[in-house]
């Protein structure tokens, strides 16, 4: 055999032991695993929202907690006001018209539930302090959307009951009314045990922080005003606001508003601004304390 030909065969096997000699290529390692997303607060509430005290008895310690009966009354009634204000951005409808009937159906109830809220709380001050308590705590935007729904049955149920029964079905009323507000805590509390383990578990501190950043910088929204009522002709309505600015502390931080309604001989009195529907509903909360009644009004386009 020639020499050539021994080269190339040695050659070959060379080659061909090399190629068994290859491995194969390593398998592709599996993607990481996704770290699991930043637990978020119910109801689209802040994360610095803090809870109340617990009342020792596996609920809440809220406004509406060991007051009586007579006192139920007027809880009910500013229930029904933030409800007035606040729901028909969520779709629940009649329930300003159903508000405005009830008012004047239980005058009298209302009027001796609120003696009854001075009388435990005393006069001026403390009263204006507790009533503004009430409304705040009914005005809670993370529970509206639970709240609505059932303020619009509460009043529908309520234009069928007697000026005699309405003392009993108010405290019952008032119950249901607050139940979305409990559940809300009992939500977030889970949320915050939930964000615990998180942040236990490698939940990124930046992110954590993250939301109030987010918060900082949303711009402040077109000013909101309120509206505490429409009186037959100018001066009419500077006087309304002589009274009114006696009876609402707060009123004395802002200038009034005269707006006169097209087509009519009326004047509405406004005060703001403020900026945004939430402020405003905080503000009408002063004129409830003061027994005025109020209304947001949204900026104009």
């Amino acid at each position: 055999m020639k020499r050539s030909v021994v080269l190339a065969l040695v050659v070959t096997a060379m080659l061909a032991a090399c190629a068994k000699k290859k491995q194969a290529p390593e398998p592709t390692p599996p993607p990481a695993p996704t770290p699991a997303a930043r637990p978020l607060p119910p109801g689209g509430a802040p994360p610095t929202f803090k809870l109340p005290k617990s009342d020792g008895k596996g609920g809440w310690d809220t406004p509406n907690n060991g007051i009586a009966d007579p006192e139920a009354i007027w809880h009910l009634r500013s229930a029904l006001n933030v409800a007035a204000l606040a729901c028909d951005r969520t779709g629940s409808k009649g329930i300003v018209a159903g508000y405005n009937k009830l008012l004047t159906a239980q005058k009298a109830a209302f009027a001796k539930g609120y003696a009854a809220e001075g009388t435990r709380h005393g006069k001026g001050t403390p009263l204006d302090r507790h009533v503004t308590s009430v409304y705040n705590y009914f005005a809670q935007p993370p529970a509206q959307a639970g709240f609505c729904p059932v303020a619009a049955d509460v009043l529908k149920e309520a234009a069928t009951v007697s000026t005699a029964d309405f003392p009993v079905y108010a405290p019952k009323a008032l119950a249901r009314l607050e139940a979305p507000f409990t559940a809300f805590y009992t939500a977030f509390a889970a949320y915050e045990v939930e964000l615990a383990a998180w942040e236990k578990g490698g939940g990124s501190k930046m992110a954590a922080a993250e939301p109030m950043r987010m918060m900082r910088a949303a711009p402040a929204g077109p000013p909101w005003r309120i509206q505490l009522g429409a009186y037959s002709g100018d001066k009419a309505a500077r006087e309304a606001w002589g009274r009114i600015s006696k009876r609402m502390s707060k009123a004395a931080d802002f200038e009034p508003r005269y707006e006169p309604v097209p087509g009519k001989t009326l004047v509405r009195v406004q005060i703001g601004p403020v900026t945004d529907r939430d402020e405003a509903i905080a503000l009408c909360a002063a004129a409830s304390a003061a027994a005025l009644d109020c209304f947001p009004v949204a900026p104009k386009p």
